[in-house]
């Protein structure tokens, strides 16, 4: 049990087990039929999980799985998932509580799914349907009787797209009068044990050392994969080890039986840009193709979830590979089964077929393909797909466009409509994609891997629609590129933005790095299956932007509802989006996703759906986060700092938001020239009470702490910032990366500098102090001297409940 916060740390599971979940009801808005898929999901009479004693490791339970130790585990039982069709999922879990006297306690029962708990073989908390956002609190009366109570916890949950398959039990009172132990004690003790030590792995500069002797077999292998084939180097009865220079990942495995307990550890030094030296802008695209037309093929067959598009870089290049047929197969099931982001491969393959014949005995499936696929969620049909983020109306819009002119006198059977029908229903809503993003902006504002998506369904309406819509789409890459252009620092991308994943942490390692490398090969190299799109394309990369990924810049400008702040140096660069709007006379869109008299056809409304399902760019304080990236400093293009609230209690959670990407409460944020305030206030209905700093010390020349203050020196570039908690280092999967805050309530204040404008580094961290941050956590307010002053009030707005 962790004592700081009364989560429950250990448990033995059994499953997941997943089975294909279907409903013969449809509903035109698709949040709505996800919401009723979620209240029928769950058995609601089950009996009473087996007793006890017929919880041992590798025994089977009710599910028909073995029951084994779950490692790592923070506090919550994560078994997060990214699932393409609609399927139900089950899951046991089983603990024990061991009180010193007969008690009852109170705890919290934290979920996203649908839930019970039984103590003693009495149902003690239920949740009876799962839901997205946000998740669920629920308080419980534990009765312990003195010495051993077994709890079982049975989990269901609805699996579409990304999946919250997550709960914590949370005790609140009489920590110390009660010890979590496991059933099948005598088995699970050598799994405590070697949890423990596996646990106290400690990282000095490039030597592993290990806490304890240790309980079992301890391996040690390098690279990111983790399978029943891993073989790692056996290093038993060593106090430590010395890393491979170099190594990006490395892997700490014990044996008991045949079961591995594994830690991942990433080494984040070792992690750095890669250079393509001496290559013109056109010797880089070619190379650049080539790479890509290389994946998939293997000589045995291995299905890839965008093996189309490879084949596409393949015959593009006339290199057809021997497993391209069974791509192509592969693409068609994957359309065929409507799964989620079927229309990335159904653009890839309309595509395809302006460009290439296909084998002949594969038309006919094709068209079948294509004629009963679900090109909108108020056609015919139930599926797990996500049509409305920017992103996806698009690229539905476009493929019912291409499809409709490939099949123009063809009965589509979702929409009842002709193909001549199918694409003038769709330009018309291309059209309004198009006006909306002219007038305001894009709402997934330099998303570097969203954005990618966008470029590929852009890029099919520059080829293959009339010339007015054609030139409309071009000029709105441009925009994306130049966009990428302002915020990129010696070669990365470095910027807010409405939707990301981990690869923020490495800013060069994101998909739009790819777009970078295209525009100025001097860049840190990458790639992206998405430039496919870019291959025998009429659209004409604007090279003339790569002056301005190395300009000195101040600016801010709208996006979507969005404010973004820009101050680009040449020593370091600070960048934001506000929360709330400071700018004069703010103007916002309407949500009107709750407007039950909505016109659900028109772009006004799927924006608005997208936004309360997402939010994407209206950014308040004290709202619920998804994938948001409201900050960043950097000192060099491998060198970023910034803040976020969580959204789970662990990295490699792998949901949305996840430990260093969105936040789970929306803080205040105000950037004034090159300093930075946040606010956090975490309310008492999340689970996550605190904020943490990514500070990966490595990547600095120097590094200093100083009671609240924390400094870095890249170069001539100083980064330094302050927090109202003292921060406190933390070791995850990331060593001397991250420091936490405790707090429910907490500011952060950032200011950054370069040589030339202080001196040296010590007048830097002199002219910090002078600065004097400030925070009342009463009035939730942070102040600075030269006239900074950032108040935290929550926001009303209610839109992102799903």
């Amino acid at each position: 049990m962790d004592k700081q916060n009364g989560f429950i740390t250990h448990y033995l599971t059994s499953g997941m087990r997943l089975s294909d979940f279907i409903s013969d009801k449809t509903d035109k808005n698709q949040i709505r039929y996800e919401q009723y898929l979620r209240s029928i999901v769950a058995d609601r009479d089950l009996p009473a999980p087996v007793a006890s004693e017929a919880i041992q490791i590798g025994a089977e339970s009710e599910l028909g799985l073995p029951w084994e130790y779950l490692y790592p585990c923070s506090g919550f039982v994560n078994f997060s998932q990214f699932s393409f069709t609609p399927q139900k999922v089950e899951l046991l879990a089983a603990t024990v509580l061991v009180a010193e006297e007969d008690l009852v306690v109170l705890a919290n029962l934290w979920t996203y799914t649908a839930i019970e708990v039984w103590l003693n073989g009495e149902k003690v908390s239920s949740v009876a349907e799962p839901v997205y956002k946000p998740i669920n609190k629920q308080e419980m009366q534990l009765p312990l009787r003195k010495g051993s109570n077994t709890m079982v916890i049975r989990m269901q949950n609805l699996a579409v797209r990304d999946t919250r398959n997550i709960f914590g039990i949370q005790l609140l009172e009489h920590l110390d009068r009660i010890t979590v132990t496991l059933p099948d004690a005598e088995q699970a003790e050598p799994f405590l044990a070697l949890d423990r030590f596996l646990s106290g792995i400690t990282l000095k500069g490039s030597e592993l050392c290990f806490p304890a002797e240790a309980p079992c077999s301890i391996y040690l292998a390098y690279g990111e994969e983790v399978n029943d084939r891993l073989i790692g180097e056996d290093i038993s009865g060593k106090s430590s080890v010395k890393l491979d220079e170099g190594a990006p990942m490395v892997i700490v495995y014990g044996e008991i039986g045949p079961r591995k307990l594994i830690r991942k550890i990433e080494l984040l030094q070792n992690k750095k840009p890669i250079y393509r030296k001496g290559a013109a802008a056109a010797e880089v695209k070619v190379a650049m193709f080539e790479e890509i037309a290389t994946i998939g093929t293997e000589k045995a067959f291995q299905p890839l979830r965008f093996g189309l598009f490879y084949v596409l870089a393949r015959w593009n290049l006339g290199q057809p590979g021997v497993n391209d047929e069974q791509h192509i197969l592969h693409a068609l099931g994957q359309i065929e089964r409507r799964e989620d982001c079927s229309d990335f491969i159904l653009a890839g393959l309309l595509r395809f077929m302006q460009q290439h014949k296909l084998p002949a005995h594969l038309t006919e499936r094709t068209e079948q393909a294509i004629l009963n696929y679900r090109f909108w969620m108020t056609e015919n049909g139930s599926d797990g797909m996500c049509f409305w983020s920017e992103n996806h109306a698009l690229m539905f819009y476009i493929c019912a466009y291409m499809a409709g002119r490939e099949y123009p006198d063809q009965l589509f059977a979702r929409s009842g409509r002709t193909g001549v029908q199918v694409s003038e229903v769709a330009i018309g809503r291309i059209r309004e994609w198009l006006d909306d993003v002219e007038e305001y902006g894009f709402e997934e504002f330099l998303s570097a891997d969203y954005m990618c998506v966008t470029l590929g369904a852009l890029l099919n309406v520059v080829d293959y629609m009339e010339e007015e819509e054609s030139a409309r789409a071009s000029r709105l890459i441009d925009e994306m590129l130049k966009s990428f252009a302002y915020h990129t620092f010696r070669g990365s991308i470095i910027a807010p933005q409405a939707r990301i994943y981990r690869s923020v942490i490495l800013p060069f390692t994101q998909s739009a790095q790819s777009l970078i490398h295209l525009l100025n090969p001097e860049s840190p190299m990458g790639n992206s299956e998405w430039i496919v799109f870019l291959m025998n394309s009429k659209y004409v990369m604007p090279q003339h932007f790569t002056s301005l990924m190395n300009e000195s810049l101040e600016l801010e400008y709208q996006t979507g509802n969005a404010w973004v702040k820009l101050n680009k140096q040449p020593n370091y660069m600070l960048t934001s989006v506000q929360s709330p709007r400071y700018d004069a006379n703010p103007s916002f869109w309407q949500n009107i996703s709750f407007d039950e008299s909505a016109d659900i056809e028109s772009g006004d409304y799927v924006k608005s759906f997208n936004e309360r399902f997402h939010g994407t760019s209206r950014f308040e304080p004290g709202v619920y986060g998804y994938q948001q990236h409201m900050w960043y400093a950097a000192l060099d293009n491998d060198t970023v700092l910034y803040t976020n609230h969580p959204g789970e209690l662990t990295d490699d959670g792998g949901m949305r938001p996840g430990y260093w990407y969105g936040n789970g409460i929306m803080p205040a944020v105000k950037q004034q020239g090159s300093a930075l305030g946040a606010i956090y206030e975490i309310g008492e209905d999340h689970p996550v009470t605190f904020t943490h700093l990514f500070f990966p010390e490595a990547k600095f020349d120097e590094f200093d702490q100083d009671g609240h203050w924390l400094f870095g020196q890249k170069g001539s570039g100083y980064a330094a910032i302050w927090c109202s908690e003292q921060m406190v280092p933390h070791h995850d999967r990331l060593f001397h990366c991250e420091y936490r805050a405790y707090s429910r309530k907490n500011a952060y204040f950032c200011k950054l500098g370069s040589e030339q404008e202080f001196g040296s580094w010590d007048e830097f961290k002199a002219a910090c102090y002078q600065l004097a941050p400030a925070f009342d956590s009463a009035a939730l307010k942070l102040t600075a001297a030269d006239d900074y002053e950032l108040s935290f009030v929550r926001s009303s707005n209610k839109t992102q409940y799903v």
